[in-house]
């Protein structure tokens, strides 16, 4: 087996964030919706009007299929300016339980 293809089996964790004019309730629960069918954990909290950020953790190839479902996502295609991921690294064991929407 294949060192990338190991890597993408890993658990991993990262710092999330997204900016646009993105409606928060309806964007907090598709996020979280998506999230957890994909078995992702971690959080979503809205910091600004248009910037949410968050944590994941699981399987790097399900961090990165999360990242495309938002930005490609037909209702907010047009509202989401940027998805960032930051300090992307493995991790031995999750440190969250599930997903969740976090109030500031």
């Amino acid at each position: 087996m294949s060192k990338a293809n190991d890597d993408t089996k890993k658990i991993m964790t990262c710092d999330f964030e997204i900016k646009g004019k993105i409606p928060k309730e309806a964007f907090e629960i598709f996020a979280a919706a998506q999230a957890k069918i994909l078995g992702l954990r971690g959080y979503i909290t809205q910091v600004s009007e248009e910037c949410f950020k968050g944590q994941l953790q699981g399987e790097g190839r399900v961090i990165e299929a999360f990242k495309q479902l938002v930005v490609s996502a037909a209702e907010y295609v047009a509202a989401v300016k940027e998805f960032i991921i930051k300090n992307l690294k493995a991790i031995d064991d999750y440190t969250y339980k599930t997903f969740e929407v976090k109030e500031k």
